[in-house]
């Protein structure tokens, strides 16, 4: 043979390192096989031939596809399956069969599909407890008020019970003007025609967007005729929304909220805090109210 077909140093030193690589590969030590491509990458490169330079490629799609089915199959490691998958993608397209870059492509669709499951399993029951929240929230919020002014309701109702018959037909004349409070009842029977035209003049302009002049005058059978028991309700939860209650989400505070006379006053915790700074005409009124309520009521 010919001395410049004899291999020379540097395609024996590369031959042997392929030798070493491929006892790794069969002993199935990718890791290390791995490491051993890596170390020498730049010197096989350097000064490999042709043939070499192929085996190379070959080693390393072996080894790199070995590696990455390890992380699914055997180590079960989907986030080190998809890194590898991912980072070395370009170069399995073009160096895999097409079989075994399919079934990567498998194993890649079966990790998402199954992480998109398990975050619907964790997002639908929360949804639905936060929307169960929600609604029971709404609820609550719409019948409690109800509840605490019931209590009030009853409470004023007795202590104003003596003070005006239920059938009273009559009105005081009172001054209802927006600057200020209710005047005491008048004794004075002559003006009492004149006075009630006034009131009744006023509260067509300072009420037109009020159920009903609670805070103005004191009200009669008269002004809640053909009225149910459900708007005298309404005309109740009036009152306390003339000084700001508010009644939290639900339909009574929809229905106030589109009245431009409403401005809820946040501070105010309780109802009692209304009842304290209603007038003597308002306390007459609820009490009138909540008696008329209740008749409908128990009709």
């Amino acid at each position: 043979m010919p001395e410049n077909n004899l291999p020379t140093d540097s395609e024996l030193k590369i031959d042997d390192l392929f030798k070493n690589i491929d006892e790794l590969i069969l002993k199935r030590n990718f890791d290390e096989a791995f490491n051993l491509v890596e170390e020498n990458r730049a010197y096989i490169t350097k000064f490999a031939n042709v043939k070499q330079q192929l085996l190379l490629n070959k080693y390393h799609t072996k080894i790199l596809f070995e590696l990455t089915l390890m992380a699914y199959e055997v180590e079960k490691d989907a986030d080190k399956f998809l890194s590898l998958f991912e980072k070395n993608r370009d170069f399995f397209e073009v160096h895999l069969d097409k079989p075994k870059y399919n079934r990567l492509l498998r194993y890649t669709s079966n990790i998402k599909k199954n992480r998109r499951k398990k975050k619907l399993n964790i997002i639908i029951p929360v949804a639905f407890f936060l929307v169960a929240l929600l609604i029971y929230g709404v609820a609550t919020m719409d019948i409690l008020p109800k509840i605490s002014f019931n209590e009030i309701y009853s409470s004023v109702a007795e202590k104003f019970k003596s003070d005006k018959p239920d059938d009273a037909d009559t009105t005081v004349p009172n001054d209802d003007s927006a600057e200020n409070n209710a005047k005491p009842d008048s004794d004075d029977a002559s003006n009492e025609d004149e006075a009630i035209s006034e009131n009744n003049s006023s509260d067509s302009s300072l009420d037109e967007d009020y159920l009903l002049p609670s805070s103005t005058k004191e009200l009669t059978l008269d002004d809640i005729t053909g009225m149910s028991a459900k708007d005298l309700r309404l005309a109740i939860n009036e009152m306390y929304a003339r000084h700001g209650y508010y009644f939290g989400p639900g339909a009574n505070q929809r229905y106030f909220d589109e009245k431009t006379w409403y401005n809820p006053d946040m501070s105010i915790k309780s109802p009692n805090d209304i009842v304290e700074n209603f007038t003597e005409i308002e306390n007459k009124n609820l009490s009138f109210l909540a008696t008329q309520e209740r008749r409908l009521k128990n009709n």
